[in-house]
């Protein structure tokens, strides 16, 4: 092995290398060595050190098509060379930053499967990648202590400066400038410290900085909100710290973690995206907004914050139904392509069907959101036959039918409707009651009254027993019973 020259400044009498080059640039689309000015053979496509190195990363994305908690695949590609046990890896892309060790790698069908040491950030699912780069430190046993290097990185991705065996990799930012010098070279690896060049609150290594809420655009700290689109209830630990649910799906739960695994200052953001009420509920006896849980309904959206002085949660722009707002709209019937109606997305709560043409010849049926909601249906087609369905989405309920000329007014409970009451221009109509809970009772006394005790049987209970029961079933012989002892006061002959 040849060792470069040493000399002794006469000023000083430090020592000096005996060549000094002062800048280059580096188009980086490979992992690179470095030699010193001193050794090196350009001649074969070696690349000097020199004083001032600026760096364009010009890196490869490899796709990917699963991964799990400490292993992923890189499809189509045999990277086994670069994913050696030992080596330290960072990806740029996704939103993993962090450096990790390999543990193996294999290449299978054309695939390379990875295996790490650490997880690779809980719960993250990646469809790229983009290796970081390195650049090799030359021989630490062929320069002289206090021999340095100014890397600028100016690129779009970060990449990483290595020893010269490949070990202790520091991780430069796109955007920032990082300085090492010789501190040690008993050995070919040496001993390398380094500076962060430029430091302010805004670009102090900010990839190391970077986490939940916070990523690096152009070198720099920044803002972000990284958009989860869900079907499936997430599990919410404090790492979901700063990230958007988008919930796509229909009625569900969402478990908050319980405060005593978070960090103070813990939010989320959510949009309920989908089809039925999305609840959120804390662990016991612990609060969100002083209540047990919270219910949104498809449209909402809003932050959850973790109140450290409640030690519960508390909402941030979600606007809590207080008011019901009557929104109402009118449906032309015949101007209906297909035979359905899908209103998930955004039903009124006056509906009113008509038909202009006459045209409609099937059923329409029309689909609700999965939410508890208040309902007034009008079927004013005023043709024979124009029946209208309705049925919450997802529900097992058979649909509820109105026919032309009649009102429903419904309840939602989210699963089932409630036909509180049907009536149109001319008669009101209730539910069939029962001798207990007659369909038209009381104030003072619900259990007195009418109802339908079957098809053609009219009942008036008293107290919740029936007392007359009216049944004209068959019509040529109509049956009137009386089920207690009738008073004739005003007929001769007494008590019958």
């Amino acid at each position: 092995m040849s060792t470069t020259p040493v000399y002794t400044s006469p000023f000083t009498g430090t020592v000096v290398t005996p060549t000094d080059v002062s800048y280059s640039a580096l188009s980086l689309s490979s992992n690179t060595p470095l030699y010193w000015p001193s050794i090196v053979n350009q001649a074969i496509g070696e690349l000097p050190a020199t004083r001032i190195i600026d760096v364009t990363p010009v890196a490869t994305t490899y796709s990917v098509s699963s991964n799990t908690t400490t292993t992923f695949t890189l499809t189509g590609v045999n990277l086994t060379s670069v994913f050696t046990a030992g080596a330290t890896i960072q990806f740029n892309g996704g939103v993993i930053s962090t450096i990790y060790t390999v543990v193996n790698s294999t290449y299978t069908s054309s695939n390379t499967v990875v295996t790490f040491s650490a997880a690779l950030s809980s719960g993250t699912v990646l469809t790229s990648v983009v290796l970081a780069l390195k650049v090799a430190l030359p021989e630490a046993d062929q320069g002289t202590v206090g021999a340095d290097i100014l890397f600028r990185n100016l690129g779009s991705v970060s990449f990483l400066v290595t020893d010269y065996t490949g070990a202790n990799a520091i991780a430069i930012n796109s955007g920032i400038s990082k300085y090492f010098y010789l501190q040690n070279n008993a050995t070919s690896a040496g001993q390398w410290g380094n500076v962060t060049f430029g430091a302010g609150t805004s670009s102090a290594d900010a990839l190391t900085l970077a986490g939940a809420g916070l990523t690096v655009v152009n070198g720099q700290l920044a803002v972000t909100q990284n958009i989860a689109d869900i079907t499936s209830v997430p599990t919410l630990t404090d790492s979901s710290r700063g990230v958007t649910y988008n919930w796509n799906s229909g009625v569900a739960n969402v478990a908050l973690p319980n405060v005593s695994s978070l960090s103070k200052g813990w939010f989320i953001a959510f949009r309920n995206n989908g089809t039925g009420t999305l609840t959120f509920t804390p662990a016991y006896p612990q609060l969100i907004n002083g209540t047990s849980s919270i219910s949104t309904n498809p449209g909402d959206s809003g932050y959850i914050f973790y109140d450290a002085s409640s030690n519960g949660f508390i909402t941030v722009g979600w606007t809590t139904p207080y008011n019901v707002v009557f929104t109402a709209e009118t449906y032309d019937v015949d101007a209906i392509s297909g035979n359905t109606l899908n209103l998930t997305a955004n039903a009124p709560i006056i509906q009113t069907y008509i038909a202009q043409s006459g045209t409609r010849a099937n059923t329409l049926a029309v689909t609700l959101p999965a939410i508890t909601q208040l309902y007034i249906l009008v079927n004013n087609t005023n043709q024979s036959g124009y029946n209208i369905t309705f049925q919450n989405t997802g529900s097992s309920q058979a649909p509820l039918a109105l026919t032309t000329g009649n009102i429903y007014t419904l309840l939602s409970d989210g699963e089932f409707l409630y036909i509180l009451n049907s009536s149109s221009s001319s008669t009101f109509k209730a539910i069939n009651g029962n001798a207990g809970a007659p369909s038209y009772s009381f104030l003072n006394d619900n259990s007195t009254g009418m109802y339908l005790q079957g098809t053609g049987i009219l009942g008036l209970s008293a107290n919740g027993n029936e007392m007359i029961d009216i049944n004209n079933t068959n019509t040529s012989a109509p049956v009137v019973t009386i089920n207690a002892r009738v008073a004739a006061n005003l007929i001769s002959g007494g008590t019958f």
